[in-house]
């Protein structure tokens, strides 16, 4: 064989290489279509809840459409927040004039500060520091705030066992339970709001 040849092929098997990955890349960041609007029921007075299961299913996507319907709050209670996919989506809705509140577990968010450090990266909350429609709070004890929710518009609530990671929204065995009862949604308002109020939370911006 000719070297020319020989290098021809041999970039053109690069160049479809890279071709695949970048594929399966953007297809790996598709938002979930059609996913129903939980704030209409299917009768007048019903409520559409759903159930999300991964690894069955990338929550992660699921997540993401979610928090993108949002137009004016987004308040989140998470024990764990390292997805940066997530972190992205939330600094572009504040951008665009939503109000995020982000409350984290001392603990785990200590651990993930220490993490982003010695590997020199961002953490999530870095990532968000000085968006000025982002404020996040981290309970000031050592009791778990152990939530996996989050709230969007005041209507649709989301929790279960997933946090926001990606191992916990892609690889493990957790689920997402959506739904928008308002009586759920005013519930998880007010633990909210009382939880955003203690007096010991660290005030991070």
């Amino acid at each position: 064989m000719r070297k020319s040849s020989f290098w021809s092929i041999f970039l053109t098997l690069i160049l479809v290489i890279g071709a695949m990955f970048l594929l399966q890349h953007m297809q790996s960041r598709t938002p979930v279509a059609h996913l129903p609007d939980l704030t209409h029921g299917a009768e007048a007075g019903s409520v559409v809840a759903e159930d999300h299961f991964s690894p069955t299913e990338d929550i992660e996507r699921i997540d993401f459409e979610r928090i993108d319907q949002a137009k004016s709050s987004v308040d989140v209670a998470m024990y764990a927040f390292t997805d940066r996919y997530l972190a992205e989506e939330l600094k572009k809705l504040a951008e665009r004039g939503v109000k995020i509140r982000i409350y984290r577990d001392q603990e785990q968010y200590e651990q993930e500060q220490r993490q982003a450090t010695k590997h020199e990266n961002d953490s999530t909350t870095s990532m968000l520091t000085g968006e000025p429609n982002v404020q996040i709070r981290v309970k000031g004890h050592r009791e778990l705030m152990h939530l996996k929710a989050y709230l969007v518009d005041g209507t649709v609530l989301r929790d279960g066992s997933a946090n926001w990671s990606p191992s916990g929204e892609k690889r493990q065995d957790n689920n997402a339970h959506f739904t928008a009862d308002p009586a759920l949604a005013a519930s998880f308002h007010r633990d909210f709001e009382t939880m955003w109020s203690r007096a010991e939370n660290l005030v991070v911006q």
